[in-house]
């Protein structure tokens, strides 16, 4: 898994886990979480489709996602968000 200059100060981890949990999961980050926190988001290539989820949800929630990275050769994933207050 690539590393981030950005440390997190709440993890989540969907590894394993299918629709609708990584959503619950990200909305409840959220809420959870302070203004200007940094939320990671932690997956492998299986949850390929609720990475592109969780970004969807961040940016319905006016939460600007502010890294993402995917290597190439296994597929893990990470996203980073940044809590914000609107």
């Amino acid at each position: 898994m690539y590393m981030s200059n950005h440390k997190e100060d709440l993890l989540v981890d969907i590894t394993g886990f299918k629709c609708p949990v990584p959503l619950i999961k990200t909305r409840r980050a959220v809420k959870q979480s302070t203004d200007e926190q940094i939320i990671k988001f932690i997956g492998t290539k299986e949850e390929e489709i609720s990475r592109k989820e969780i970004i969807v949800a961040l940016e319905s929630m006016n939460q600007p996602v502010i890294d993402m990275v995917v290597n190439d050769v296994t597929g893990d994933w990470y996203i980073l968000a940044k809590r914000h207050n609107p």
